[in-house]
Parts: C-alpha cells; structure tokens; sequence
C-alpha cells in the first residue's frame, strides 16, 4: 500500500470512529455518512472500477443494516433509465452512418486552423443537444478523436482536452445536459414546490454555455494548440471524399432523433418524464421494421460500469438525507449563519457561485454533488428569502464545472483512460487553475448581464 493510501485509510478510520462515537446521528445516519465517504475514497484511490466498488459498498451497507430495498431501488432511479436510453441513442448516431457522414465533413472543410476550431465546437454543440449524457456524448466522440488524432497527430494533447472540456461545458446547454440536472430540478419540486421546464433552461443554460465554451476553446488553443498548416498541407494531396447521399438509415435516425428532441422541449405540453422519452424512442429506435440497431448491439453500447457506478453513488446520497443526515447539516448551518444579515445579492451570489463551482474537488460524483449540495443551498435560500428557483438553477451550472482532476468528470475519464493517454492529471489541474477563476466570474458576469432579467433575479 502506498503512503496516500495508508494516509487516507487512517484518516478514514479516525473520523469513522468520531462519526460514531462523537455525533448524535442515528446509527443508520452514521453509517449513511461512512459509507459515502468509503465510496468516494475507493473511488479515488483504489483500482476498481467505479461500478463496482459503488455497489460493493451499497452491499456492505446492507450486512451492516440497511435494508435490501437500498440495492434494488438504486437501479429505479429515473437517471439510471436516461442514461441507458442516452447511450443507446447515442450507438444510433453511430451505426447509423450518421457520425461518420459528419466526421468525413469535418475533415474534409478542416482545411485551417481556424475551421477545426469552428466545426469542432459547433459539433459538440449539437452533440450536446442530442444525446443526454455527457459520457454518452464523450462515448459518441471518442471515434471522432481517433480520426483527428490520426490526421493531426501533433494535436493529440490538444484535442484530447478539448474534447471532452467543451462536451463539459456543452452540459450546460439544456435540462437533459446532465442527470445532476433532473435530480436538482427534482429536489426543487419536493422541496420547495417549484420547477424548471426543458425550455426554461434551454433559454437560460444556452447563452451560459455557448460563451463559457467559446472561453474554454481560447483558452485551451492558447495553451496546447500547435500549427496545423503544415499537416492540412500534407493531406491536401489526398482524394477528397466524395459526396453521398442520406442513405434511408440515416434519413430514419435523422427523423426519430429530431422527433426525439421535439418530445424533450414539449415536455410541459405532452406530460412524460424525459427519462421516459428517451427509454421510448430508444425502444422505437430498436424495432426490426426501423433496423437502427439491434437489441443485442444496443445494450453492448450501454457502459453499464458507468450506470452502476451512477446508481450506487445516488442510492448512498439519498440515505444522507432519508436518515436526516442533511437534517443535521442544515441545523448546524443555520446555527452558523442565522446572525447574517444579506442586503444586497452580491454575497450570496457569491457564496452560490464559490460553493457549486468547487463541489467538485469534494465529491467526484456530479449526481452525489447535486443530492447533497442542491438541499443546503435550499434551505440557504430560504433563510435568507432568495428566488430558489434561480438558487437550484445557478447551483446545477456551477456543478457543471467539474475539471480539476480525471476522476471528476465521466467524460475526462473516457478520454484520460484511453490507451494513447492524451493528457496528464498535471496538465488538467494546470488548466483548471485558469478555467475555474473564468468560470466563476462569467457566471457572476451573466447573472447580471442577463438571467436577472429573464426571471432568475435571487431577490
């Protein structure tokens, strides 16, 4: 064992033994609370894959007290079920020739430095809008990295963080850009009885999203990009590919997955869960008279290490608050901070931005962010009487920001585990030390420039 190793472990057992000896939780509580931090520590230190030691620990739970439903109600969560639908739209776009016909494009008008830039971004973008899963849309990408890698082969490290940093910030689009999202917007409804359409957040995450990405892609070729002219140049003198036609697979994958996003947007109008709808047309998409994808080949295309790992992580945040863990967090911060008396919204904008940005070096799970920071934040806005809607709302897209280290995002870890290793932890914090500052201040930036004025105003 290593010495972090050793190091963590005792540090781990220390406030275990605290947790139970010195707090006066219930034991479920307390053992909620150990739990947890077990799991984010297997996560960040051991080997396993995620998935697995989610729900080893979620079994241990149970020998040690918990009831069995805890396992078997993991897997009911509406997250899971938009994940699985995620990735097996997303082996549509693939299999159905879509991806390739849009990759081929690319790489035949990426002719500068510039239209790479472009074509790249605007790609991801519309990825982004698609397939609702930031690791079904890294899945979704992977290929398109491996042909720019292969053309621009000294641009590996450069598109390598790109990549997945722009599929990052394109999570903040719209409402499927992220299960943390439902979950937050969930939390908002039993909490405190209001809610955010699919359109609502499109309208305000949108803007958010395009101008951080546009940051993030300056910010990332300032750093990493090196001269491709001589590359493009070079394979100029290939053949041009030439231009087909939609082939019928491709015209049914384009009809089914517009419709798909037309079900996502109408949602206030038609009533369905978006974790139904994408289940739904998923389903649709599986039917032999469509001949998309095959059953089989779609549920090859589910990481269901990934879906595991997100079900564990969720089920052992909803115990912090079904055994008033969250209870007791919440009455030591209102012992805290009662005494404040806030007479402007520049502090707890501030405190909102800090909080949710950061969460990420806390908790690596963005689902297990929103679970435990999304019901603080609440009971914050109630103490001191703030629009909560535009609390949760602000709190999801400070989540978003979740690029400090590999293990902090789905979609870095796809691309960081991949065998050519396109960059390393130190290049990524490296990067994050410039993009987090950035990030802070265009939110406060955009708050007042624009979502206090489209309903989100904190007071």
């Amino acid at each position: 064992m290593s010495y972090s190793k050793l190091i963590a472990t005792l540090l781990y057992l220390i406030f275990t033994i605290w947790l139970f000896l010195e707090t006066n939780m219930s034991y479920l509580g307390q053992l909620s609370v150990a739990l947890f931090i077990l799991s984010l520590g297997l996560f960040i230190f051991s080997k396993m894959p995620a998935g697995l030691s989610a729900m080893l620990v979620v079994c241990l739970g149970v020998l040690l007290g918990l009831p069995e439903s805890i396992l078997y109600e993991s897997l009911e969560e509406h997250v899971i079920w938009l994940m699985i639908g995620a990735f097996i739209i997303g082996g549509v776009v693939e299999t159905s020739g879509l991806l390739d016909r849009l990759i081929r494009w690319i790489e035949v008008k990426c002719t500068s430095e510039k239209r790479l830039n472009v074509l790249v971004f605007l790609f991801i973008q519309i990825l982004s809008l698609i397939i609702p899963s930031t690791s079904g849309r890294a899945a979704a990408l992977l290929p398109v990295y491996q042909a720019f890698t292969d053309r621009f082969s000294a641009n590996r490290r450069y598109l390598g963080l790109l990549m997945p940093i722009l599929v990052l910030m394109g999570t903040n689009l719209s409402l499927i850009g992220a299960g943390s999202h439902l979950i937050g917007i969930g939390l908002l409804e039993n909490q405190a009885d209001q809610s955010i359409t699919y359109l609502q957040f499109l309208i305000w995450g949108l803007p958010f999203g395009i101008v951080i990405g546009i940051i993030s892609l300056l910010m990332i070729k300032k750093i990493y990009m090196k001269p491709i002219e001589a590359e493009v140049t070079e394979k100029a003198m290939e053949p041009v590919h030439e231009k087909h036609p939609f082939s019928t697979k491709e015209k049914k994958a384009l009809v089914l997955i517009g419709l798909t996003v037309l079900l996502w947007i109408t949602e206030p109008v038609h009533q369905f869960d978006i974790a139904f709808i994408t289940i739904l047309m998923s389903l649709i998409m599986m039917l032999p008279k469509i001949d998309l994808i095959g059953w089989r080949e779609a549920f090859n295309r589910v990481s269901w290490s990934l879906i595991f790992f997100v079900a564990g992580a969720t089920a052992l945040g909803n115990l912090l608050a079904k055994y008033k863990v969250l209870d007791v967090i919440q009455h030591n911060l209102f012992k805290v901070m009662h005494h404040l008396e806030l007479t402007n919204t520049f502090v707890p904008l501030v405190l909102i931005v800090v909080i949710s940005v950061t969460s990420h070096l806390y908790i690596t799970s963005h689902t297990s962010r929103a679970v435990v920071f999304i019901p603080l934040l609440i009971v914050f806005g109630k103490m001191f009487g703030l629009n909560l809607t535009a609390v949760v709302f602000m709190a999801l897209i400070g989540m978003n920001y979740c690029l400090t280290f590999p293990v902090s995002s789905k979609a870095l870890l796809l691309f960081y585990e991949n065998k050519e290793k396109p960059f390393t932890i130190k290049q990524l914090m490296h990067l994050s030390m410039w993009l987090m500052p950035l990030y802070m201040i265009a939110m406060i930036v955009m708050y007042y420039v624009f979502w206090q004025h489209v309903g989100l105003a904190l007071k």
